[in-house]
């Protein structure tokens, strides 16, 4: 399967627009047609009484200027905490281990980083293949990586970060810190629309899914040699019990729709082996597991009801990977940016509406549509 497409420079967004409803919008409806829309037209294109659901990750400030002993600068971009939860490593106090990307490491030899003028006497030092960082003061980890660290946009901007991507990178809904990229299809949403959206009987829900870096890394060939990168998912007993009520559902992002298939599966491995949900959500579980379930609904009310503790949120790592021919359980619609050539994230696309997708974005570089994390956004109607 080609998952590739030619995509101008021209086309990638480097900037975001001046107010987030200015994006334009692609709607491909389930026949497989494309209407030219933008994006404050999307309450009209979300039937009444349904659900629209988003991902309420917050992305870290993960870039980190450092110095070696010997003066030389390095750039961090910390990943993950290298042994507890995101949420647990944010609010500990010194020291933390993560797991990061150095650029330069080849060239620092010996001895711990120091970030300037940090204030606390923020050091790095080499833990394994993680990094060790300690400081000195009451603050935690979360507090000090505010204010030093900087948004990691993605790479094919080509640009270091500015205080205005440290407002438009991130969703007007995001809470929980821990991605290291933006749900970007969320970015084009506010609270006036998310208001008119309510006011239609539209209830918003909220899960979490932290993006992780293997996000960018692209396909080589064909799919099914990808080897998917693990993310982690946090969902609450009340979304649980709002995705059990059977009413219509717009993903936002493909963070969102993988979060709520994974959730799918979750259900399905419970049922048929007896395993909990708290477990990672493997690559290939839909070619492995069978779906014992008339629809996704159940799905999740069988897995609300059984639920040991019905007060605590579940909490799972997804490698799940959709792919062409994989059947789409939860969402009738996506709402997405457009993707990079080669992406893991085409294929998701493929999965909604079928191969189309590439006459669609063909039409969409000769009509100037913008790309990419900033760019403009697409409805997909599920074929």
């Amino acid at each position: 399967m080609e998952f590739d497409y030619e995509l101008p420079e021209n086309r990638i967004a480097k900037h975001p627009p001046a107010r987030r409803e200015d994006a334009r919008l692609l709607h491909l409806n389930r026949q497989g047609l494309w209407e030219d829309r933008d994006i404050v037209h999307l309450p009209s294109l979300i039937p009444a009484d349904g659900q629209l659901w988003v991902n309420e990750t917050r992305v870290l400030h993960a870039r980190l200027m450092a110095v070696k002993p010997t003066g030389g600068a390095l750039e961090l971009l910390l990943l993950e905490p290298a042994d507890e939860p995101v949420e647990q490593a944010l609010t500990a106090s010194s020291p933390v281990v993560w797991n990061a990307l150095v650029g330069g490491a080849k060239k620092w030899k010996s001895g711990a980083l120091s970030v300037p003028d940090s204030g606390v006497g923020l050091s790095v030092e080499r833990e394994g293949p993680s990094l060790r960082f300690s400081w000195d003061g009451p603050e935690d980890f979360g507090t000090v990586l505010d204010r030093l660290g900087r948004i990691p946009l993605p790479p094919y901007m080509r640009r270091a970060a500015s205080s205005e991507d440290a407002e438009r990178y991130q969703t007007v809904f995001a809470r929980l810190p821990g991605s290291v990229a933006a749900p970007t299809a969320g970015l084009h949403l506010t609270q006036d629309m998310l208001a008119q959206l309510e006011q239609q009987n539209i209830r918003c829900g909220k899960v979490t899914l932290h993006v992780g870096v293997g996000t960018f890394k692209p396909l080589d060939g064909d799919p099914k040699g990808h080897v998917m990168h693990g993310e982690r998912c946090i969902v609450t007993p009340s979304e649980l019990r709002l995705l059990a009520s059977g009413s219509e559902i717009t993903a936002v992002g493909t963070t969102t729709l993988r979060t709520l298939e994974s959730l799918f599966w979750l259900a399905c491995r419970w049922r048929e082996q007896g395993v909990g949900p708290e477990v990672e959500v493997q690559q290939w579980v839909h070619k492995e597991v069978r779906d014992p379930f008339s629809s996704f609904s159940e799905a999740m009310a069988w897995l609300a009801e059984r639920r040991t503790d019905a007060n605590a949120d579940i909490e799972f790592v997804t490698r799940l990977m959709i792919v062409p021919g994989y059947r789409v359980r939860s969402a009738q619609r996506l709402l997405t940016n457009f993707h990079m050539p080669k992406s893991t994230l085409l294929c998701i696309v493929e999965a909604m509406v079928g191969p189309v997708w590439r006459e669609a974005y063909a039409h969409a570089v000769a009509s100037e549509y913008r790309f990419l994390s900033y760019g403009d956004a697409c409805l997909l109607e599920r074929r």
